[in-house]
């Protein structure tokens, strides 16, 4: 019973030096750790001092060709080649085009874009008529 009459009366003493240790282990962690985040790069680079703007751009023409299951080919809303084996006039369309591509200095660019079901005939014939007009850049997509 002595004892624990001892006990508390006795203080309760707080050891400081293992406190210490603890903060300067914990102050070593986060210098190791703050040193490799990486730090913003500064990237130089400069403008230019003067744009001119008077300078035209050569953008593409851009022809979009669409093929409906039906056969029919519309370019821009104008249906071409009802017949299904004279493309005169879609190669009449594109020769214009490719003319006025040439003219401006730039390049003709077709895009075909078949339908799901459309029959891979009236494709080539457009891919024939898109050779017949000298067109070098034929690109393919597919409709939504």
């Amino acid at each position: 019973m002595k004892l624990i009459e001892e006990m508390m009366n006795k203080k309760a003493e707080l050891e400081i030096a293992p406190l210490i240790d603890v903060v300067f282990l914990l102050l070593i962690y986060f210098m190791v750790t703050a040193s490799l985040v990486k730090k913003e790069a500064d990237l130089s680079f400069m403008l230019p001092a003067k744009v001119d703007v008077t300078e035209p751009l050569d953008l593409p023409i851009e022809v979009l060709i669409e093929v409906s299951e039906l056969g029919d080919i519309v370019i821009n809303g104008m249906v071409f080649a009802k017949d299904q084996n004279n493309m005169d006039d879609l190669i009449g369309q594109l020769l214009s085009l490719k003319e006025a591509a040439d003219s401006s200095g730039t390049d003709l660019i077709v895009n075909i874009m078949p339908a799901d079901k459309a029959l891979h005939g009236r494709i080539i014939r457009v891919m024939d008529a898109c050779a017949a007009a000298n067109v070098k850049n034929m690109s393919f997509s597919m409709s939504m």
